[in-house]
């Protein structure tokens, strides 16, 4: 079965949520792995919108901004994906943008850019380190830009899924407690 083919030999398509899901749980099954790309997705997508912000991009007047270009084309996917989780993940897109244009303003190029450098390579050496070590498999180039696009917005579903889990897991153990 393919990479981009799920259990009953259909294509994941980008916006398919549940396949998406599934194929990102697949990738991330051990918790060293899990939790490098829960922690450190997104330092890599804040230091991308940080750098943006230097680049010169040939983009319509009314958007010359690179990096809210990528903050509303991610919101958008997202919303395209489900529209409230899609909602609150934009919302906190453009929050990242915000706070990397400060950020910018303040460090400037030189200093934004030694961040960037940084944070983009332990960043990834830790996520390529995760599926290598750890999975011992990792997407292949042709799931990239997939991953890309979905895996912040996966991150984000299955951390409030985590969060809902140990709410009804607390909730279960009150009421037994009541119960006996």
């Amino acid at each position: 079965m393919g990479a981009k083919e799920h259990q009953h030999g259909r294509r994941r398509g980008v916006l398919d949520l549940e396949a998406q899901f599934a194929f990102f749980r697949s990738q991330h099954r051990h918790p060293v792995n899990a939790a490098a790309h829960a922690l450190l997705t997104g330092p890599i997508l804040f230091t991308n919108l940080l750098i943006l912000h230097f680049l010169p991009l040939p983009l319509p007047s009314q958007l010359d901004d690179p990096a809210l270009a990528l903050a509303l084309a991610y919101a958008a996917a997202y919303l395209a994906v489900d529209r409230r989780a899609g909602a609150l993940a934009g919302l906190l897109f453009l929050a990242a943008w915000a706070a990397s244009r400060a950020l910018a303003e303040r460090l400037g190029f030189v200093r934004s850019w030694k961040l960037v450098l940084a944070t983009q390579l332990f960043c990834w050496t830790w996520q390529f380190l995760g599926h290598g070590l750890f999975e011992k498999k990792g997407p292949t180039v042709s799931d990239l830009p997939e991953v890309f696009l979905m895996e912040p917005f996966l991150i984000f579903l299955q951390n409030v899924d985590r969060k809902i889990e140990a709410d009804l897991k607390e909730r279960r153990e009150l009421e037994q407690r009541k119960a006996t």
